[in-house]
């Protein structure tokens, strides 16, 4: 039987998950597509990595009415502590300068993907179609027919809205044949829980060194998610070497600053590169988070950025809507990239710049790197535009990152 929905999102993640909780009380009719069964271990969304969200992005999850189910297992980040490895610069963020209670919060992605899937159950005009995979499809007057596949067979049904959210590889984008530019890094993210001597303080940790970003991110008193960047071609060196071993060199990198490292849990890997789509929108179709735009994980930006976008274009469908447009007018998707492209340039043009400073041979740029954490540590104004940047609430946002509702 063929199914006819008002918007199909492709991708079941924390993304296209909360983009779906996000316009669900405007009863439109929604089918969320997602390739991987949401209770495997293998779903990458919502395994054990820690996910650090800005304050920017627990106002979204406060509208959403799923933070309260998070925040158990959220810690929060008083300070961050940013150096550069053999290098006399480094720049320290408090809470207390901007007179804000933190930073941030780490959650582990697990918890995060429990509560949105729990929010969306609630909704009756949500279908999960799951574990499904998008095959093709074509635009059939001013609808679009997508062709599904799962063990059970094919299945069509059609939209008047395609939204892909599926990631960094997005087949939405791929059959849209939309363009992208694209940086392979040449880096890979090796992430693992640790259990560390000395308490963390609430303090988040990040520094720069040849090989790539070491970051430590709080998720309880001594427990941090250790993120630890290195050439790719290096990767499976470190990702198979003994623990103890692994251990050594992470404290030799790192330092002792939390002491020695009593605990390693399970070490997975993430290839690092950067999309942009040339476009993000076309007639009936648009994408948003990692389908739109993945950057370096450098500034732990990447969720948070998507989830502006689910604010902004919830907003933008909320707004449509209520001056009575279809929920297939190109206006809606317009309006939207008015409303987001500003934001996401700073941060694709943030993320790109400390990649290109820090991990790069230059004397030059190292030394122009170096000069800039001392400044950002003594000038009072550059540092409060960094930690606004980093916060989520620089320039103009939507409205539930400025806490207000749709």
């Amino acid at each position: 039987m063929q199914h006819e929905y008002d918007v199909v999102i492709v991708g079941g993640g924390m993304v296209g998950a909360s983009l779906a909780c996000a316009i669900a009380p405007t009863n439109l009719s929604i089918a969320l597509i997602e390739s991987i069964a949401l209770k495997e271990d293998q779903q990458p969304s919502y395994d054990d990595r820690g996910i650090s969200l800005s304050p920017s992005s627990k106002r979204i999850l406060e509208y959403l009415d799923v933070w309260d189910d998070i925040y158990t297992n959220a810690t929060p980040i008083k300070n961050i502590h940013v150096s550069n490895q053999g290098r006399f610069g480094f720049t320290h963020l408090t809470a207390s300068e901007l007179n804000v209670p933190e930073l941030g919060h780490v959650v582990i992605a697990k918890s995060l993907g429990h509560a949105l899937h729990k929010k969306l159950s609630h909704f009756k005009n949500i279908k999960i179609l799951c574990p499904i995979k998008l095959q093709n499809f074509e635009r059939k007057n001013s609808k679009i027919s997508l062709e599904l596949l799962s063990s059970k067979g094919t299945k069509v049904i059609d939209t008047k809205l395609l939204i892909g959210a599926d990631g960094s590889h997005s087949k939405v984008r791929s059959l849209a044949n939309i363009e992208i530019n694209k940086n392979d890094y040449k880096q890979t993210a090796i992430v693992s829980n640790i259990t560390t001597q000395k308490p963390n303080q609430n303090t988040a940790y990040e520094r720069f060194t040849s090989h790539g970003p070491i970051a430590l991110l709080p998720i309880d008193k001594n427990r941090s998610v250790l993120v630890f960047t290195t050439h790719s071609n290096e990767a499976n060196q470190y990702l198979s070497m003994p623990d103890n071993e692994y251990i050594k060199i992470i404290e030799k990198e790192f330092g002792r600053r939390l002491g020695e490292i009593c605990k390693l849990e399970k070490r997975c890997e993430y290839p690092i590169f950067f999309i942009e789509a040339k476009t993000q929108y076309q007639e009936n179709i648009v994408l948003i988070g990692n389908s739109a735009h993945t950057v370096h994980p450098n500034a732990a930006q990447g969720f948070n950025l998507g989830l502006r976008d689910v604010a902004g274009l919830a907003e933008c469908i909320t707004n449509g809507l209520n001056r009575n447009l279809a929920i297939d007018d190109i206006d809606i998707l317009k309006r939207y990239i008015d409303l987001r492209s500003a934001d996401q340039k700073n941060v694709i043009d943030f993320c790109n710049s400390i990649a290109n400073c820090f991990y790069n041979k230059s004397f030059i740029l190292n030394s122009c790197a170096n000069a800039a954490m001392i400044s950002f540590d003594c000038i009072p104004e550059l540092k409060s535009l960094l930690l606004k940047r980093a916060m989520g609430v620089a320039g103009y946002q939507p409205r539930l990152v400025r806490g207000l509702n749709l």
